[in-house]
């Protein structure tokens, strides 16, 4: 079929595909009446157009093709062309087909059916996706009957015109039609739309026909293995270019240096053409372009590179919008210029060649790459000379083939010939020896006769012989040609075989090269699979283990309530008896937070509290049965320690239910910097009574162990009441004060000496105990609630079970008439004494005279070490008070001050950690200047001092261990970020913090911002996310717009950590993700992980906010600026 006049039917609603230098049309509906001759024409042969020459041609197919279609859609994966549903006579299928172009051969893949699959429909989008090495077909909405003939797919949508928004994967090697998850902003029941492929696994989608409605949508979509991820880029309106709803247009991808580009062409009503910059999301119109190529729909469209900055768009069939269907072809030429703008023009089909050689040409000079060019002239000579060749053997073929037939003819002249001579030469003999019998007869002038007659035919007898061997020679002259052209033609056959075997050796080679890699990858398909299935069984297992012994666990601490109701008769509050008389509790007393334990009588136990700076171990055997261990961290409080000591810890108040078998070790937080082993023999702990007439006066407790580089200090006790640590100056025994130590020596022992009891310690079968009833310093209230228990742990190997955990959120004080209770708020703080304990010698001096006691002990001063915090506090738009506190490096004390802040308080989440240079020393905060334009920062008073004797008065006087500053920014002016130095000198290191600002927002964005999140923090994210302030829908959109800051600025495998920390992700998904053998590169896996969160996150917005806390733990500037910007996205969009 193959013709410079051959044309294709006529026809609309056929798509065009491209493969190699050839554009492939196959189907769709014909103008006017057609045959059922034209019907298996366009069913059972392929259109072909030749790029290089502009030539079609027709090509008859084989195998099984589907019937001819209209509105069906296609897709090239290598040299193969997948075709799915259509419309034919109104009936709709959802078959899928394969057309192989090097064989031509038509396979039908999965045949139309009601059973499975995509409902039967024509006018969907359909593009391919590449996944862990195999290949997937994407189907999207389309157009079938109004009645459902398949089922429905979940979450998707129908409307009674027929339209649907479903979304399935076809995968082609197992012939599986896959309902993915969908996230993001699916679009509603649509058709005649245009699906464009950008990568392997994303694409864009414009336009379409909604019941009764032109869409002029525009979607970006991703697809992963499992998901479809549709994000709608808003039409910002009149202020910039956006093209009108259309339906019925077409589109190609064109790249560019600049990036990707979708060219939208036609389609009613618009009729129009425009091109979109994806990256840019920016709508350009280009002119120039004349009515026959803009007013068509359901045409197709297909792009060929003819050189890096010129696209040729082929444009075939389609119908105007008088009805009219369209036949000719049209070839527009679409460059990308130097000066970053596109160049429109039509090229004549007749100068087609000549334009096309004209183009490259000028390109490649342009290009500067003559060595290309020469490349593509001999290519295109090489092309020449082939067909020459081509064209010379076909004719030497012709030729054979009439010389063989002239000489068959002239055989069969020359044996006709040699019959009738032999017959008459036959004849004479005859004659002749019928004479020589007739010789005695009197006839003998007959003889005479008879001669003249022998004569004759002797004669013609050899000039038969002489025209014989004439043939003959003639004979043998043709047969050496035809031999020689024999010869020259199995030479030539040859040449052209031994081409096509090497092509076929080759080809098979690397047949056999992806066979195994692709048997390889199977057998390690299947042994991941075979590991994962035996690790999901263990999981199993493990899983229903643990289960049970959560059970059994649960189970145990129900008795064990039970048990401590019944134990317990005058019991108003589970904490009354296991916290020393609470009621007895100094009116100064700060509780800063409570911890009530369970220990099992036939088990050791380790308890950390070190968010309190507490452990204890219980040794096995130190209980005979189930007991309550209860412990209170204080703050501050009016306590007295021996003269010459400083507490250099915080007070804690413990008690136990039961007797004690054996000592437990407590281990306490200190805040000096243990650097040799002369040191440790400054460090004691002491002991108080919590009732009257002692209480709070602190004796030191033989024993106790503290050692070099450790901040925490142990020592036995079986009995128990508040607990500390001092420091004693120059390491001397200190005077008075109760019972002291004379063991210089650091190891550890006991104390269970009768003074302690009398003076107002709780042994183990005290009035605190369990059994006993509440005496002295109040009385129990008739009427309370046993406190909630806190979550049991999980993991059945954790033997101790922490009950009852009770931190308060603020500063709780013991007044003289009430026991310890869950009150929904902090109770009033009444005290005026200072926080560092006082000589017991002194009690009654000011607080003055504690500067004194500080001097005779310089050495605790210069080893005390010390937290620095800066934080923010947003009084309006533009202002702020910038606040650097310190406090001793406790965290009980870090725990109280940040419960003590308000909720609108943003933290730098960089803690500071120092010693002050010289006793009773001074911190000097030196502010250096502004740099950034639009921004203030001023002191609020100066100089910027805090005094360490000062400092150690927290918490009694928090605004001693402050500095402030007030920091502003003009709106509009201040553009850049503020990073103000502050140096911090007098300390060990001496350090240089910043005060780090963004910008307000403009006046627009800010009224478009709600209150509350205009006021919010990164470090309030948490807060945010419990009362629900994310909404998913605009988080989800701010992590899809971000995806790409967050790529470069989060590395995959803290993230996934993290990820997996917050329970945002599970074990398993972050096995499969960071699996090196899936073949994904880094940057895959980011992907994959990044949808899992963006899902996580569509589905509920407070993970938007866990997700702003994992980037903020990276600790990294680079890392608080990204989630800042995060959230001031979110604000945006809010």
């Amino acid at each position: 079929m193959a013709s410079k006049n051959y044309q294709p039917v006529e026809r609309r609603a056929h798509s065009t595909v491209k493969v190699g230098d050839y554009i492939y049309v196959w189907g769709g509906h014909p103008s006017g009446d057609f045959n059922s001759d034209l019907n298996n024409l366009m069913t059972s042969s392929m259109d072909l157009y030749h790029l290089p020459t502009g030539s079609w041609e027709g090509r008859p197919t084989n195998g099984n093709p589907p019937l001819r279609a209209s509105g069906y859609s296609s897709v090239a994966i290598r040299n193969n062309i997948y075709y799915f549903g259509g419309a034919r006579d109104s009936s709709y299928r959802n078959s899928m087909h394969s057309f192989n172009v090097d064989s031509f051969k038509w396979r039908e893949l999965s045949p139309s059916s009601s059973d499975h699959g995509p409902m039967k429909k024509a006018r969907c989008g359909m593009v391919s996706a590449h996944f862990d090495g195999e290949d997937y077909l994407v189907i999207i909405g389309g157009l079938g009957s109004s009645s459902i003939n398949t089922p429905k797919q979940p979450d998707a949508q129908y409307s009674a015109g027929g339209r649907c928004n479903e979304i399935h994967y076809y995968r082609i090697s197992s012939d599986q039609w896959i309902s993915p998850v969908v996230t993001g902003d699916r679009p509603p029941p649509i058709s005649h739309f245009t699906l464009t492929p950008v990568t392997n696994n994303t694409a864009v989608m414009i336009g379409g026909y909604i019941d009764n409605e032109y869409s002029d949508k525009l979607y970006m979509i991703s697809f992963t293995k499992t998901s479809v991820d549709i994000l709608e880029v808003p039409n910002p309106g009149r202020s910039v270019q956006w093209p009108e709803g259309r339906w019925g247009h077409s589109s190609v991808l064109i790249t560019t240096s600049s990036g990707p580009h979708l060219l939208v062409v036609g389609g009613s009503p618009a009729y129009d053409v425009w091109l979109l910059d994806i990256n840019k999301r920016k709508w350009k119109e280009p002119i120039n372009l004349p009515d026959n190529v803009t007013n068509r729909r359901w045409h197709s469209l297909s792009v060929w590179n003819v050189t890096p900055t010129t696209n040729w768009i082929i444009e075939f069939g389609g119908e105007r919008n008088d009805f009219t269907t369209i036949s000719d072809t049209a070839v527009i030429e679409l460059r990308y210029t130097s000066d970053n703008d596109w160049s429109t023009s039509v090229i004549p089909l007749d100068q087609y060649q000549d334009q096309l050689r004209r183009r490259i040409l000028s390109d490649w000079e342009n290009l500067g790459t003559e060595k290309q060019l020469r490349v593509f002239q001999d290519c295109l000579q090489l092309q020449r000379e082939r067909k020459f060749y081509q064209e010379q053997l076909q004719g030497q073929k012709k030729e054979k083939e009439q010389i063989q037939q002239d000489q068959g003819k002239e055989q069969q002249q020359l044996l006709q010939e040699k019959a009738k001579f032999t017959q008459q030469l036959d004849d004479a003999t005859t004659f002749l020896e019928q004479a020589e019998r007739n010789k005695s007869t009197p006839e003998l002038e007959d003889n005479e006769n008879l001669k003249v007659k022998v004569a004759e035919i002797l004669e013609e007898k050899t000039q038969v012989e002489e025209k014989k061997q004439i043939i003959t020679e003639d004979y043998e002259k043709l047969q050496i040609k035809v031999t020689d052209m024999e010869e020259q033609y199995l030479k030539e056959k040859q040449i052209i075989i031994d081409d096509v075997q090497s092509l076929i050796f080759e080809k098979e080679k690397v047949i056999a090269k992806l066979t195994s890699q692709v048997e390889e990858q199977s057998q390690n398909e299947k042994q991941i699979i075979t590991d994962l299935r035996a690790k999901v069984s263990d999981n199993k297992l493990y899983t229903a283990k643990l289960i049970k012994e959560k059970s059994q666990l649960q189970e145990r601490v129900t008795f064990l309530e039970e048990q401590s109701i019944k134990e317990t008769s005058s019991i108003g509050l589970q904490f009354n008896y296991l916290i020393p008389s609470m009621d007895s509790l100094d009116s100064s007393v700060i509780i800063a937070g409570q911890k009530l334990f369970i220990l099992q009588g036939d088990r050791s136990h380790s308890l950390q509290w070190e968010k309190y700076g507490f452990r204890l171990e219980c040794p096995q055997g130190a209980v005979s049965k189930d007991t309550e261990v209860a412990v209170t961290a204080l703050a501050g409080g009016n306590f007295k320690v021996p003269k010459g000591t400083v507490l250099v810890s915080a007070v804690y108040a413990i008690s136990v239910s039961k007797g004690l078998l054996k000592p437990l070790v407590i281990e306490l937080q200190h805040c000096v910097d243990l650097r040799n082993t002369s040191q440790t023999g400054c460090l004691k702990f002491v002991r108080a009574p919590l009732k009257s007439p002692n209480a709070y006066q602190f004796s030191i407790v033989e024993g106790g162990s503290f050692s070099v580089g450790n901040r925490y200090g142990s020592i036995e006790r079986d009995e128990f009441c508040a607990l500390s640590i001092v420091h004693v100056g120059n390491g001397d025994t200190p005077n008075g004060g109760g019972n002291v130590s004379e063991n210089d020596t650091q190891t550890e022992g006991t104390n269970n000496d009768s003074e302690e009891e009398t003076n107002g310690d709780t042994p183990n079968d005290s009035s605190n105990g369990a059994g006993e009833n509440s005496s002295g310093g109040g009385t129990t209230p008739s009427t309370s609630t046993t406190p909630p228990h806190d979550s049991i742990n999980d993991d059945p190997s954790q033997l101790v079970h922490e009950v009852g955990c009770h931190t308060t959120d603020g500063p709780t004080v013991q007044q003289s008439d009430h026991v310890l209770s869950d009150s929904d708020g902090p109770t009033a703080t009444v005290t005026s004494e200072q926080c560092t304990a006082r000589n017991d010698d002194e009690s009654i001096q000011s607080s003055t005279d504690h500067s004194t006691t500080q001097s005779e002990n310089n050495a605790a001063s210069r080893d005390t070490l010390y937290s620095g915090m800066m934080y923010y506090d947003e009084k309006k738009v533009g202002y702020w008070k910038a606040m650097y506190s310190v406090v001793r490096d406790l965290e009980v004390l870090k725990r109280y001050f940040e419960s003590e802040q308000g909720s609108s308080i943003e933290y730098d989440n960089v803690v500071d950690s120092f010693k002050f240079i010289e006793p009773n020393g001074t911190l000097k905060l030196t502010l250096h200047t502004v740099q950034e334009v639009g921004w203030t920062v001023n002191p609020d008073r100066k100089p910027m001092k805090l005094l360490q004797s000062r400092v150690d008065q927290f918490p009694l006087n928090p605004s001693y261990a402050t500095c402030s500053m007030s920091v502003y920014a003009k709106p509009g002016i201040a553009k850049d970020s503020l990073h103000c130095p502050i140096e911090l000198t007098g300390i060990d290191p001496d350090t240089i913090i910043c005060i780090n600002r963004s910008p307000p927002f403009s006046s627009s964005m800010r009224n478009s911002t709600s209150s509350s999140s205009s006021t919010a923090s990164i470090s309030q994210t948490r807060r945010e996310t419990e009362e629900g302030t994310f909404r998913s829908d605009i988080a989800h959109r701010v992590m899809t717009e971000c995806t790409g800051i967050i790529k470069e600025k989060v590395g995959l495998y803290p993230l996934i950590d993290r990820l997996v920390e917050k329970r945002m992700i599970s074990d398993a998904e972050k096995g499969q993700i960071i699996d090196t053998s899936t073949g994904l590169t880094a940057n895959q896996r980011m992907d994959e992980l990044l949808s899992l969160v963006k899902a996580s996150i569509r589905e509920d917005g407070e993970d938007f906010g866990l997700f702003l806390e994992i980037i903020k733990q990276e600790n990294t500037r680079r890392a608080d600026r990204l989630a800042l910007t995060l959230l001031d996205n979110y604000r945006r969009l809010v």
